[in-house]
């Protein structure tokens, strides 16, 4: 097991906190650019004609509410856990109707965990979501990855679930295709784990010596809340899917999204 130093964990908050900050100016950006034109529609119920963000349970509803957001990927509102959020819709890929969730809802939700401790397991705005979403259909999974010389590849799960805060959002994931290599069978069955949470199978904690949450085993082979670099780099540290080139080679992007299994 690779021992990050003194100076890779102070690069590593930092990383979080310019992710953090991306984050947030990507929402409000894209928030923007939704209530100005691409993906809004006349709300008809009222008189004066507003124009509303379009809404539904998840993207793939959306898409087929609305079969004219085809082709535009950017934020829309879902409802779910009594209120209404905004996530990311990849109306693209593979015919579109994705929400990618798992990667941008795990960040969001380890930086309010690492900004409030008592959140313990990331139970605001992340788990919680994908177990609401996972639990109400059947969902699958695509993960979809680019190295930083531009090669691109994917892996699809037929079946991706989460459970609720009693399993400690356990995950199920199986079905695997793709010509990325499976590297989430070993994280099947797995609970959730933070730094102040360890519910992995290694002597020590994962989560505390990766300072990210994930479901880790021992400790696994695939990191999406890895160390971001800019360059491609090697270690077990990094952003990385191991069974791709069978290495800890850094990722310069990782996208994990869901949709209902068709």
């Amino acid at each position: 097991m690779v021992k990050q130093n003194m100076g890779g964990i102070k690069n590593l908050d930092a990383s979080v906190r310019n992710m953090k900050t991306d984050f947030q100016k990507l929402l409000v950006l894209q928030k923007e650019a939704i209530d100005n034109s691409t993906n809004i529609i006349g709300d008809k119920s009222t008189c004066s004609g507003s124009l509303t963000p379009i809404s539904d349970t998840d993207c793939a509803d959306i898409l087929k509410r609305y079969p004219d957001t085809r082709g535009k990927d950017g934020v829309y509102n879902i409802v779910g856990l009594n209120r209404t959020m905004a996530v990311y819709c990849d109306m693209t890929t593979d015919n579109g109707g994705w929400t990618i969730d798992a990667k941008e809802l795990a960040i969001a939700g380890e930086l309010q965990e690492k900004e409030n401790s008592s959140l313990g397991i990331l139970k605001v705005g992340g788990n919680d979501l994908l177990h609401s979403l996972t639990s109400l259909k059947p969902q699958e999974l695509r993960v979809d990855m680019e190295r930083f010389n531009g090669e691109k590849a994917y892996a699809v799960y037929s079946r991706f679930a989460v459970g609720d805060e009693t399993s400690k959002y356990k995950l199920e994931v199986n079905g695997y295709s793709g010509n990325a290599g499976d590297s989430l069978d070993y994280h099947n069955n797995m609970k959730f784990s933070t730094p102040d949470e360890d519910n992995d199978n290694y002597s020590g904690s994962c989560a505390t010596e990766y300072k990210s949450g994930w479901w880790f085993n021992n400790c696994s082979r695939t990191k999406p809340n890895g160390q971001y670099t800019d360059s491609e780099k090697t270690g077990y540290e990094y952003v990385s899917w191991k069974h791709w080139k069978n290495s800890w080679i850094s990722l310069k992007t990782i996208k994990l999204m869901i949709r209902p299994r068709f």
